[in-house]
C-alpha cells in the first residue's frame, strides 16, 4: 500500500503525541509537502549537514529526527547560514522533515525509557509523580543488585558504546538511578529529593557537579549525543513494525552520525 508524508506524520504523532512537548519546543512536520508519496525514510538524531547529504544521496522522501530541524523562528532562509542552507537543499530535493523532540523524551517507550532499559534499570517510572506515573522528562529505576560506581560506569560505556564518561563520585554504590537523555543535570535536586544515589545524563555544568558532590550523589555525564542515540534505532524498529502491520511499502534506514565531541 502506498503512503504519503501525512500518513507517516499521523503514525508518529499517535506515538509521540505533540501535546507532550515542552512549550518552548518545535515538533512535528517542519519541512515538506503533506501529500508527497513516501517510499524511503531515514532516521537520525540530528538534522545536520552529514545527515542531509546521506538523505539526498540515498534518495529518501522523508527524514525523521529527534532534534528539531527548526527550533528558533527564522527571519531568512539563505545559503549564508549553515543551518538554513540545509533547509534550502532539502526543499530543493523535495524531502520532508519531521522532528519529535521533548515529546519523544516524555512518551512511554521514548528516549528515556529506552535509555533506562539500556542501562539495565528495572521498575522504571517517570518523575512526574502519582498524577502521571509514566510520562514526563526523566526516568527513575533500580538495578537488580547494588554495584560499585566503577562497575556501573563500565555498564554505561558498554551499553552506549562510548570510551569515556565524566563523573562526580558521590562516594556511594549504585542502586537507585535517575536517567535523562540529553541535558538533564537540572534533575539533581529531584535526585536529592527522591533519595537517588546516581544521576546519568549529559551536558553537565560545573555548578550542578558541585551540588552533586555536596550531597553525595554520583553524577555521570555520558554525553548529550550518546544518551539520546539509542532512540534512533528503537524508533526505526517501531516504525518498521508499524509499516509491516499496515502493509505500507516503505523502507527505513538509519543515518550514520559522527561523534560531535571526541576524546583525544
Amino acid at each position: 500500500m502506498n503512503a504519503t508524508v501525512k500518513d507517516i506524520v499521523k503514525i508518529l504523532d499517535d506515538f509521540a503525541r505533540p501535546e507532550l512537548a515542552e512549550k518552548w519546543d518545535n515538533v512535528g512536520l517542519l519541512i515538506g509537502r503533506v501529500d508527497k508519496p513516501v517510499k524511503k525514510v531515514i532516521g537520525a538524531l540530528d538534522f545536520s549537514p552529514e545527515v542531509c547529504e546521506q538523505a539526498i544521496a540515498e534518495g529518501v522522501d522523508m527524514i525523521i529526527t529527534h532534534h528539531p530541524a527548526i527550533l528558533e523562528p527564522l527571519k531568512t532562509i539563505t545559503n549564508e547560514n549553515w543551518q538554513t542552507e540545509m533547509i534550502l537543499k532539502i526543499i530543493a530535493a523535495d524531502i520532508a522533515v519531521y522532528s519529535a523532540h521533548t515529546n519523544l523524551d516524555s512518551v512511554i517507550g521514548g528516549v528515556n525509557d529506552i535509555l533506562a532499559r539500556k542501562l539495565e534499570l528495572e521498575d522504571i517510572v517517570s518523575l512526574e509523580g502519582e498524577e502521571n506515573p509514566h510520562e514526563g522528562i526523566g526516568r527513575m529505576g533500580t538495578l537488580p543488585k547494588e554495584i560499585s560506581l566503577k562497575d556501573y560506569i563500565l555498564t554505561i560505556k558498554k551499553a552506549l558504546k562510548i570510551d569515556s564518561v565524566s563523573v562526580v563520585d558521590g562516594n556511594r554504590p549504585v542502586k537507585k538511578v535517575i536517567v535523562c537523555g540529553g541535558s538533564g543535570s537540572f534533575l539533581i535536586e529531584k535526585a536529592i529529593e527522591l533519595g537517588v544515589d546516581t544521576l546519568v545524563t549529559g551536558d553537565v555544568k560545573y555548578h550542578f557537579g558541585q551540588t552533586a558532590a555536596a550531597n553525595g550523589i554520583n553524577l555521570i555525564d555520558a554525553g548529550h549525543q550518546w544518551t539520546e542515540m539509542p532512540i534512533v534505532n528503537a524508533l526505526a524498529d517501531k516504525l518498521a513494525l508499524k509499516f509491516t502491520k499496515e502493509e505500507l511499502d516503505i523502507k527505513i534506514i538509519i543515518a550514520k552520525e559522527s561523534p560531535i565531541f571526541k576524546v583525544l
